[in-house]
């Protein structure tokens, strides 16, 4: 069970393919153009362009951590007679991770959120299509 756990984890916890979804798919270069477009004041742009830079660093630096994660879960996985015991460690570590780049990733969206207007955060992250 806690392999399985630790499986879905690696799978499914780490990135989705290589974009920021709290971009809503932009990747941060088209994020800080479009930021550029809706936001004359230049003090209040570098502000913004500075957490999304904020945002991409700990995206960076979480993707690291899962890397080296997935790493050593290939190594225990490696010793086909490692008990669940020694799976443990890495069950912790991987939901530390989650833990911390939820809290950072989710503050760092509210400071985001703060530092725009209504109109412009809707004109970034439009809502998305209803699917009926």
């Amino acid at each position: 069970m806690l392999i399985a756990l630790l499986i879905g984890y690696l799978i499914f916890g780490g990135s989705g393919g290589g974009g920021l979804w709290l971009f809503g798919g932009q990747t941060t270069h088209q994020l800080h153009k479009e930021v550029a477009k809706l936001e004359p004041d230049k003090e209040k742009r570098k502000a913004v362009d500075d957490t999304v830079d904020q945002i991409e660093q700990a995206y960076k630096s979480t993707e690291s951590e899962r890397a080296k994660l997935e790493k050593d879960a290939l190594a225990a996985f490696e010793q086909h007679d490692a008990s669940g015991e020694q799976f443990r460690p890495l069950a912790t570590q991987a939901d530390t991770i989650n833990a911390n780049v939820n809290k950072s990733l989710l503050d760092l969206r509210f400071q985001l959120r703060s530092e725009l207007s209504d109109a412009q955060w809707r004109q970034l992250f439009p809502a998305p299509a209803s699917s009926k």
